[in-house]
């Protein structure tokens, strides 16, 4: 099943259909880096199949409103990441949560100046010795085991 927003069911639909392709296609890119990062995905349930999850939150701090275009972006690249892992359909709120760190890093650079991740991994993982501004996205969700969160945090210059 994998994952979905009970708030926006489909954000395309709501979106021009070119302005939705751009986000899909940012989505894909975002997909290559999070292979490079590898998050771990959700288990399977007892009968194979992949739990369901419902997002719950997926904020950024500093705050960056989650519009459509972001929610389309995180969800294909989330997507494309879990389907490259030999597993369509899983979830990965890992996953999700670095998507929208780096789906907010490729908007940026399409504004001006990328801005540069020096590191971007798990909170708990942020190494002492690497300096930048904080930015952090966090995913909350629900599912059949009761509520699953996330974290991931970049380091910027």
């Amino acid at each position: 099943m994998g994952i979905r927003h009970p708030g926006h069911p489909d954000p395309a639909a709501v979106l021009d259909p070119a302005v939705a392709q751009a986000a899909r296609g940012i989505g894909a890119a975002v997909a290559m880096r999070l292979a490079e990062l590898a998050p771990a995905l959700r288990a399977a349930a007892d009968d194979g199949s992949e739990p369901e999850l419902l997002i719950e939150a997926l904020t950024l701090d500093p705050d960056d409103p989650l519009d459509p275009v972001t929610l389309l972006t995180c969800l294909q690249a989330h997507d494309a990441y879990v389907a490259a892992r030999g597993r369509p359909g899983a979830a990965s709120p890992g996953a999700l949560a670095l998507a929208r760190v780096l789906a907010w890093a490729a908007r940026a650079e399409m504004l001006g100046r990328a801005p540069r991740i020096e590191w971007i991994g798990p909170p708990a993982r942020r190494p002492d010795d690497v300096r930048g501004t904080a930015i952090t996205a966090t995913v909350r969700m629900s599912g059949p085991d009761g509520d699953v969160r996330a974290a991931a945090v970049a380091l910027v210059a």
